[in-house]
């Protein structure tokens, strides 16, 4: 138990050497809108010293590259930069290009993949997809991508997930994105009747597992 205690402590202090002087930014969906996001800008703001979290309900790729305008969303929006936080249910959201010229993070996380097994193909998004991996490579950040979590819905449902997230897997190892399984981490419960979102608690324990998978990257990436 000693030993066990010893070589967490040893990767955590690895992990605070390798990020606390890089700027993390973490664009995601409403599931980031939560005790998820919450959970996970926790985890972030432990190891780094400048996380910048965002966060926008019914997103998609598409969403974030705003091409040639800003999207909206009207059912929930949230950044928080350090002590400077919004949340609103109506916002314009920003754009990818203008967080990464703004910010200059050395990593980008990306939590997007939900809205996009909504969609009638999700192969439909690979190009916006691709587009979002270059831009974050092409502004000398390292890229890491969170794919959708389980879920119980008749618009997401298990053939959805499971064809975006071998989309957003193959397309990551095509442009040197980490990527997350989230399908590995989660099982929506099925007392749930709303069948996308997840209840508060069970948000945080999966917000805790994202996170120790995005530390291990991050310990990676420094080595």
């Amino acid at each position: 138990m000693k030993k066990l205690i010893i070589c967490l402590a040893t990767l955590y202090s690895q992990v605070i050497l390798a990020a606390n002087s890089k700027t993390i930014l973490y664009l995601g969906d409403s599931h980031s809108d939560g005790r998820f996001g919450a959970t996970i800008d926790k985890n972030l703001s432990s190891v780094s010293d400048h996380v910048i979290m965002e966060a926008s309900c019914g997103s998609t790729p598409l969403t974030w590259l705003g091409n040639n305008k800003f999207e909206k969303t009207i059912c929930g929006f949230w950044k928080k930069d350090g002590d400077n936080e919004t949340r609103t249910k109506e916002h314009l959201v920003p754009r990818l290009s203008d967080e990464l010229a703004i910010y200059h993070p050395e990593i980008t996380i990306i939590q997007l993949g939900t809205n996009i097994a909504a969609g009638e193909k999700p192969k439909n998004y690979s190009s916006s997809i691709v587009t979002m991996m270059k831009m974050i490579k092409e502004n000398d950040s390292r890229c890491i991508w969170l794919g959708p979590p389980d879920a119980l819905s008749k618009i997401v449902t298990k053939a959805k997930l499971q064809e975006t997230n071998e989309l957003l897997t193959n397309l990551a190892s095509q442009n040197n994105c980490y990527y997350i399984d989230n399908l590995k981490l989660t099982k929506f419960p099925v007392e749930s009747k709303e069948g996308i979102h997840y209840p508060p608690n069970l948000a945080a324990q999966w917000g805790e597992l994202a996170a120790k998978e995005i530390l291990k990257i991050i310990s990676s990436i420094a080595e």
